[in-house]
Parts: structure tokens; sequence; C-alpha cells
């Protein structure tokens, strides 16, 4: 661990002990309060045992909920301290936890609890009221806050760790949570108001459709991870057929990801962009290996069998329902922008965005690697082709986005 991540966690850790000593005074410690928070760091700690992975990275828990409906309930003081031993407890659970992580995650719990319950008191919220009703704008702003200040407490935690850029952290792993935080927190927020009508039990009741929501997505995110493995073993079995092409379509899938990310495609586009690109050479597998693995030129009659393998590649995946938007990424990602490509010769945004990606991500990581018929292009070279090629072969905004992802993994 760096000596700047060091002195970042030990500086979360103070500000949190420092705040929560301010808010001290506030904290409800009678003695029929110690069943409550005994209840809540329960809830709390079983929220944050269960994780679920997000399909594209990082995780999210179910404790948010709880810790709104504390800070609605209770004020800010309860819920850092129902935040910070809920959180300890949980990580401790999962032993192969280090010390500075259960640390950070405590500290920043604490930390976004605390700020969002000032927050949402210092815009006239109201802790304990029946009528919550009354407050939902300061409940909404309370809930946007606590996600920027535990979203922004992560991505510098990253940053110091690993050296990615804030805004391929937020891009990559936090662009998606947004919409699942606003989601959970009018959950929060009716659970608040039923605990304040009948107790403990509302929570009990509301905390198993939790869980029930929490299975199905993650069923959901292992069928993807399973579609998505299986996806990559029959692109390595096509990749196998040729030893120059050897982790090809890997490359090409990862490239496209990041080009539909800094070209802010949705989530979606960019989940179909992984699968699709990972079998886009899929019609390889109907190519004679003599013609795959010819070192000199190709014959005409050659290379049109060879044109074949857009077409064959998309009829393989037709019938494949999860895949039936790939279908029109792979029959034309050998187009070209300019409408000399192969096989409709369809021009400029006719393409599919899609095809209009993996196209450039495919031509670079061919120049990027040895053939039979050649070594492999320096990268000032295949900068040079690329740009060349730009309004040409390829779609100028993909070659732009490709140029910003170089230059900021040079940043990196």
């Amino acid at each position: 661990m760096s000596s700047k991540l060091k002195a970042y966690i030990g500086i979360i850790a103070g500000l949190a002990i420092a705040l929560f000593i301010y808010l001290a005074p506030s904290l409800l410690l009678s003695p029929n309060m110690w069943l409550v928070l005994l209840f809540f760091i329960f809830m709390s700690t079983l929220a944050e045992f269960i994780p679920v992975d997000l399909p594209t990275s990082g995780s999210i828990t179910i404790g948010f909920p709880l810790d709104f409906v504390v800070i609605l309930i209770y004020g800010p003081a309860t819920a850092m301290f129902v935040a910070i031993f809920g959180a300890l407890i949980g990580e401790l659970m999962q032993r192969k936890i280090t010390w500075y992580k259960i640390l950070f995650n405590a500290s920043q719990y604490a930390l976004s609890a605390g700020i969002a319950g000032m927050v949402y008191q210092g815009l006239g919220g109201v802790v304990g009221t029946i009528d919550l009703t009354s407050y939902i704008i300061p409940a909404a702003v309370c809930a946007l806050v606590y996600y920027l200040v535990n979203s922004n407490l992560f991505m510098m935690v990253i940053h110091l760790a690993e050296g990615i850029s804030f805004w391929s952290i937020w891009k990559n792993q936090l662009k998606g949570i947004i919409a699942t935080y606003m989601a959970l927190a009018p959950i929060g927020f009716i659970m608040a108001m039923v605990y304040v009508g009948i107790g403990i039990w509302g929570i009990v009741l509301f905390f198993f459709p939790l869980i029930l929501a929490r299975r199905s997505f993650e069923l959901y995110t292992k069928m993807r991870k399973v579609y998505l493995d299986t996806i990559r073993a029959l692109a390595a079995a096509i990749d196998a057929k040729d030893p120059y092409t050897k982790g090809h379509s890997e490359r090409v899938a990862k490239m496209s990801v990041a080009l539909a990310q800094e070209l802010n495609l949705s989530d979606r586009d960019i989940e179909n962009i992984e699968y699709t690109a990972l079998l886009h050479d899929i019609g390889k597998i109907g190519i004679s290996d003599s013609i795959l693995g010819k070192k000199g030129s190709l014959t005409s009659q050659e290379y049109d069998k060879i044109k074949e393998h857009t077409i064959m590649g998309a009829n393989i995946i037709e019938p494949v329902d999860f895949l039936k938007n790939s279908y029109r990424a792979i029959y034309h990602h050998h187009e070209k922008y300019n409408g000399k490509g192969y096989p409709d010769g369809i021009k400029s945004e006719d393409i599919p965005i899609l095809a209009r990606i993996i196209a450039v991500a495919d031509a670079y990581d061919a120049m990027n690697s040895n053939r039979p018929y050649r070594e492999k292009l320096n990268m000032n070279n295949i900068l040079k082709e690329l740009k060349d090629q730009s309004g040409k072969q390829f779609d100028p905004e993909v070659v732009k986005a490709l140029f910003s992802v170089f230059d900021r993994e040079r940043e990196e």
C-alpha cells in the first residue's frame, strides 16, 4: 500500500471519528434504544455481508435503505453508529478482507450517513416525525448526498490504489449505480414510514422483498457470467484455428467496450458489444485452415471465401435469442465508412454503430499483431493508418474515440 493511500485512509478514518464525536451528544442511548441499535446493526451487517457483483465491475449491497431509515428516524449520529458497526462486523465476517479495507469501508459508510443526515436536518427535515411525507425534498437530497459522498470517497481510494483516472472509475464502475441508489431511496423512505407506524416488524417485512430482489439480481449477474464465459470459450476455440490470432477476439472485445464507453453508448449497447466483439469472427469456423493460415497473398477466390465469414457468422448466432442484437453488427463489421466494404457496401450512418466500433478495434488489433503475411506494425504506423483511413474505411468519431482512449491510458 502506497504512502498516499495510507494517508488518505487515515484522513477518512480521522474525519469519521471527528464527525462522530461532534454528533455524539445527539446519539440516543436510552435503555430501550439499545435493542433498536442492535436490531439495525444486525440488519446492516446482514446487508453488507451479501453484496452483489455488478455486471460490469464493482458491487452493491442493500444496506443503503437501512441507513436511510436510521437517518430519517434517529438522526445522523445514530446512523453513523449503525453504519460503523454494521460495516465492521460485515467486513470481519469476510475473512479475506484486509484491515485497511475494513477501516476505509467503515469510515466511508459512517461519513456518508453522517453528512447526509446533517444535510437532511439542514434542509428542514425533522428526525423521527410521524408525517415524513412533509419532508420528501430534504429526504431526496439526503439520499443524493449519501451517494455523492460514498462514490467520491470510493473513486479517490481506487485512484490512489490502482492509478485509474476518476473519469474511468466513474464511467466503468459508478455510472450504472446511480439508478440503483435512486430506486433504493424510495424503498428506504417507505420503510421509515412503515417503521414509524408499526415498529421493527415493518423493517423485517420490507427486508424480505429486498432479499428477494437481491437474489433475482444475483441470478441475473450469474446468468450473464455464464453466457459470457460460454462465448469466451467459443471465441477462444475460433482463435485457436489460427495461432496468429490467439487472444484476438478478447482484445477486440476489450477495445470495443472501451470505445463504446468513450462514445457514451448506453449500458445495454456496451453489454451487447462485448458479446458481439467476442463473436465477430465466429464465421471463420467455416473457412478452411489453409486459407486462414496462408502466408502468401490470397487469390481472388480465396479472398471471396474469407469475405463470407461475416454472413456465416451472422447466420450462426441468429437463432440464439440473447444474441439477437449482435446479428447486424457481425454481418456488417467489414463494411467501410465510404461504402466500399462488404458484404452489402453500405456506408456511414447506415452501418450499425456497433459494427463501426468493432471495425476500428478489429483493424487496430490486426495491425498490432503478427500475421502470416507480415510482422506487426509499430504504434506510429498504426496510428497514422487509422488517421489516414478516418472517413474512408473508418467512422471518424470512432477513430477520434480511439485516440482519446490512448491519451487517457498514457496519462494513467
